[in-house]
Formats: structure tokens, C-alpha cells, sequence
């Protein structure tokens, strides 16, 4: 359950915010996910509450934008968006295909990240 670790992170961040804002608490916190992390929305949020239990951030609301992947096919040099099947959430393998020229010769180029965009505190 790699989504406990990531929730952690995600808190430490906000954490580390709130502090140099001498804020008293976190109120929300914006994160943005690439869609090929397979990271589950869901239990992100469900380990985010055990992550932040009786700290500044307790009763925080994590928001959850995913942002859809992106490859670039190495054939014909362009870019398509990409979804992830339902079972490569099972494996954590999928090749995919350009949809310009059909080729699997592709590269991921975006969707793999996550960001903290923003964090709402208290003063």
C-alpha cells in the first residue's frame, strides 16, 4: 500500500508549510496526480486521515484533480493522451499505442508525477 508512504509525504509538505506560516491549522490541502502513478484516489484519502491524526492537518480535506498521462510516440514524434486499463491496475504494465500511427514504440512523457498545488492554513 504504497498510498500510506505517499499520504505521509503529502503531509509533511503541508506540514512543513503550515510551520513556515505559523499557521495554527491545515485546512485543505490541492494535490494534483498524474493518472500513471496508479495511486487509488480513495485510499490516498483514507491514508491521509491516519497520516494527520492529532496534528495541525487533522480534519484537513485532500482534493484530488488527476491528471490524465501523455506519451510520445518515437515512430512519428507525436503526442497522444493515454488512459490506463483496468488492468494495468491489477499488473502495473501496459504499452501503449500511438493514436496517430498505431505504433507501441512510445515514450511516457507525462502522468507519472504528483504536485501539491496548494494549501489552504489557518492563522
Amino acid at each position: 500500500m504504497h498510498e500510506f508512504s505517499f499520504a505521509y509525504n503529502i503531509f509533511k509538505v503541508a506540514e512543513a508549510t503550515a510551520i513556515k506560516y505559523n499557521a495554527k491549522k491545515i485546512s485543505e490541502v490541492y494535490l494534483e496526480i498524474g493518472e500513471l502513478t496508479l495511486i487509488v484516489p480513495d485510499l490516498l484519502k483514507q491514508s491521509f486521515k491516519m497520516a494527520t491524526h492529532g496534528s495541525i492537518a487533522e480534519g484537513a480535506e485532500l482534493v484530488i484533480e488527476i491528471l490524465p498521462g501523455k506519451i510520445q510516440c518515437r515512430d512519428c514524434g507525436k503526442i497522444s493522451t493515454v488512459t490506463l486499463s483496468e488492468e494495468s491496475y491489477l499488473t502495473g504494465l501496459q504499452l501503449f499505442q500511438c493514436r496517430h500511427c498505431e505504433s507501441k514504440n512510445t515514450e511516457i512523457i507525462e502522468g507519472k508525477k504528483a504536485n501539491v498545488k496548494n494549501i489552504k492554513i489557518q492563522e
